[in-house]
């Protein structure tokens, strides 16, 4: 069979290295492999049955038909509420806001909409996979800025500044962050978005663990009165209230962009699952039921939070970065190992826990586990974890 010449659209683009190892995992299981996976990137945990519930009547009512393109009013107008509730901000236009089939397809509107070819999006690494991938598929380029475990793992300005050019445009922002759990402070925030306006650049401010916070809260660019013209906030109901398989997410933003990203949709995907939107709709749309689910939510999380990071003190091999927000422990491999690959097929292959070594992450050497499960197999997985490493 001849080799597929595929366009130059997709000549570069992988497989997302998260699924394919958290498939791996699952297929382990079915296959009856004992495995401990703490690989995937959500809660381990049903949906708020009050959303669940509307997403159901939604289907037992008939209104299954084809949603509008930028998402049902009733949802825009809950996330704008949620928004107004949950931030400093005290104005959301619904108009600005569109639902997506998750925010990664949000994401991707944004960056096809914003950025082409000879540009440039600057990326803060550690960093989501997806950023650097869908930047590409926009045309332009991803520029890597690092932080480091000793600066908290937040961008400094002065780091982003050296890395710009003439053709950056854009700026991703992912606070609390996914791998390393890290948040980046009220005041950080404030100068990042200054500096960003000054200079003419698209902040898109992947904010879906931002209820996800432990201690302070973890600050939205909606929180930064003074946070100028090009910011976009980009959210969804998968981590905070556990409902990943919805596939809802959304992009809030000026709403000429909005309009241009629902042109986009409108030609590719069109709206979002409808009974998925009715159940988001009441997720974000019911206040008290919404605050007392992510309370008890985050309640649980704080105490998995507190048994990881008190059994990984207890190890050689891997120090564990102590999140301030999200859903992981980000493993920093110690003695001199840096291909975190071959220690995570190791970790599986030995010891059944399955994890996401750091390099789609864009850093060798640490190894990214999911806490968000329940006790007794977190429990078991670092007992496992800490016989490797023993």
């Amino acid at each position: 069979m001849p080799t597929t010449q595929f366009s130059p659209n997709v000549a570069r683009l992988e497989a997302s290295a998260t699924l394919v190892l958290a498939a791996r995992a699952r297929k382990l299981r079915a296959a009856g492999v004992p495995v401990v996976d703490l690989s995937a990137g959500e809660p381990q945990y049903p949906a708020p049955p009050f959303a669940a519930r509307a997403g159901i009547r939604a289907v037992e009512e008939g209104k299954t038909g084809y949603p509008p393109t930028s998402g049902l009013p009733e949802l825009r107008e809950a996330i704008a509420r949620y928004l107004r509730e949950t931030t400093a901000a005290e104005a959301v236009d619904p108009d600005s806001v569109i639902v997506s089939a998750g925010v990664k397809q949000s994401l991707f509107n944004c960056c096809y909409s914003l950025f082409g070819a000879g540009e440039e999006v600057l990326v803060p690494s550690p960093f989501w996979p997806s950023y650097t991938t869908i930047v590409r598929l926009a045309g332009a380029e991803p520029v890597i800025v690092e932080t480091t475990w000793e600066g908290g793992f937040v961008p400094a300005v002065e780091d982003l500044d050296a890395a710009r050019t003439t053709r950056t445009r854009g700026l991703m922002l992912n606070s609390p962050g996914n791998p390393t759990g890290a948040v980046i402070p009220p005041g950080l925030l404030r100068e990042i978005l200054a500096w960003a306006e000054r200079h003419g650049i698209w902040v898109l401010s992947d904010e879906i663990y931002r209820r996800l916070a432990y201690g302070a809260p973890s600050p939205s660019v909606f929180d930064i009165a003074e946070r100028g013209e090009r910011t976009i906030l980009l959210d969804g109901v998968s981590k905070a209230f556990c409902m990943p398989g919805f596939r809802i997410g959304y992009a809030v933003g000026p709403r000429d962009v909005v309009r241009k990203m629902a042109d986009l949709q409108g030609q590719t995907t069109s709206g979002a699952v409808g009974p998925s939107q009715h159940a988001a709709a009441a997720a974000l749309g019911e206040s008290a039921p919404r605050e007392a689910f992510v309370a008890e939510l985050l309640s649980r999380l704080s105490g998995l939070r507190e048994l990881g990071l008190s059994r990984f003190a207890e190890l050689d091999g891997v120090e564990a970065f102590a999140p301030d927000g999200a859903l992981y422990f980000y493993g920093r491999l110690t003695g001199g190992a840096a291909a975190s690959l071959d220690v995570a097929e190791r970790l599986l292959a030995d010891a059944k826990v399955a994890c996401m070594p750091g390099e789609p992450f864009g850093s060798p050497g640490h190894l990214r586990f999911n806490f968000a499960v329940e006790r007794e197999v977190l429990e078991e997985g670092l007992e496992r974890i800490a016989g490797f490493f023993g």
